[in-house]
C-alpha cells in the first residue's frame, strides 16, 4: 500500500528543504564576504601608507 501525500504537506517540506541549503549558502556566502573585507581593508591600509610616504618624500625633497 502506497500512501500519498497531501500536495500542501509535500509543499510544505519542499520549502522548508529549500530554506535549509540557502541558509547554508548564505552563511557561506557571508563568511567569504567577510574574508574578502578584512582583505580589502589590509590593501586600502597599503595603499593609505604607501601614498604617505611618497608625499613625505615629495615635501622632504621640496625642503631642501
Amino acid at each position: 500500500m502506497k500512501m500519498e501525500m497531501k500536495p500542501d504537506l509535500q509543499a510544505h517540506m519542499e520549502l522548508q528543504a529549500h530554506e535549509r541549503e540557502c541558509t547554508i549558502r548564505y552563511d557561506t556566502v557571508n563568511y567569504k564576504l567577510a574574508a574578502l573585507d578584512k582583505r580589502l581593508w589590509r590593501l586600502e591600509a597599503m595603499s593609505m601608507t604607501g601614498t604617505l610616504a611618497l608625499i613625505a618624500l615629495v615635501v622632504t625633497l621640496v625642503v631642501k
